[in-house]
């Protein structure tokens, strides 16, 4: 008994140990390229300059916000690529051989409504509650994201960073936990631990939900793209409504939140639960 508990110690330390490897290694590499922006930036072309820094009086240059997200985006990318081999090794150990669900044409439109709806109900309602307001930390984010150029915000936020952190969380740190904990509570311990990676409040109660969606989805299909493609979609639904909902009143943002929200469980419903339902009756 002993021995079991102190392999299950092991293994966990070593998962806790890689995600605190990746993370760090991702903050260097963004270190790094910001500091090579602000020093090789004066001295390209005058359009490149111009792209990647700004005059200041203070400090004579500062990166631009599409620069500091594609940096960001950088060192997801590279982050994601160094841990790629390590994420797929337990995609293919840990993930359940038998009963996945196929991925046909039903179930990819099902899965892209349910992603889409989820992500814009969550947002309209963070951001109509006035939950986003009190909080100090999303507002930083918040103008982070979206002081870059549109076409950069959709490459890093809809295909960068959710590949690179679902490798991370789905494809190591989940796979990791559940060799010891059960799915249900490696499924919740992994949600919570990327919600905290999040830094605030308001972000880390929709990275919660996302993440069990995300797991739930990945148990039943078995198919790491599954949870890449749900990342990046909920990240592009986000992102692109922001854009488009600017001149939308109060009244039609909760419309769209119901009608989204609507979409979603009956999506989720039709994936997850009809079956169920169906074989209840026959019994």
């Amino acid at each position: 008994m002993m021995e079991t508990q102190s392999g299950n110690t092991k293994i966990v330390w070593r998962v806790v140990l890689f995600f605190l490897f990746y993370l760090l290694f991702r903050m260097i590499v963004e270190f790094m390229l910001r500091i090579t922006t602000m020093t090789l930036g004066p001295t390209l072309p005058e359009a490149v300059c111009n792209f990647m820094l700004i005059p200041d009086e203070e400090y004579g240059y500062l990166v631009t916000g599409s620069m500091s997200v594609l940096i960001s985006g950088l060192a997801f990318l590279i982050s994601g690529l160094m841990i790629r081999a390590k994420a797929f090794e337990y995609d293919k150990k840990y993930t359940p051989k038998e009963g996945k669900r196929k991925l046909n044409a039903e179930f990819i439109a099902l899965t892209v409504f349910a992603s889409i709806g989820l992500s814009i109900a969550l947002n309209i309602l963070i951001l109509k509650s006035g939950v986003a307001q009190i909080s100090q930390e999303y507002e930083e984010t918040a103008a982070l994201q979206y002081s870059c150029s549109f076409p950069v915000g959709v490459i890093v936020y809809g295909f960068l960073s959710p590949f690179s952190e679902e490798l991370m969380f789905r494809g190591i740190l989940y796979n990791g936990l559940k060799r010891v904990f059960p799915v249900k509570s490696a499924m919740v311990l992994t949600a919570a631990l990327f919600a905290l990676y999040h830094g605030n409040g308001v972000q880390a109660m929709f990275a919660f939900l996302l993440s069990i969606f995300i797991i739930y989805s990945y148990e039943t299909t078995g198919c790491f793209w599954v949870t890449f493609g749900i990342h990046s979609i909920c990240n592009l639904s986000s992102y692109i409504m922001t854009y488009v909902s600017e001149g939308f009143g109060a009244n039609t943002m909760w419309i769209i939140c119901g009608v989204t929200a609507l979409i979603s469980a009956i999506s989720i419903y039709l994936l997850y639960f009809r079956k169920t339902d169906e074989r209840k009756e026959s019994k």
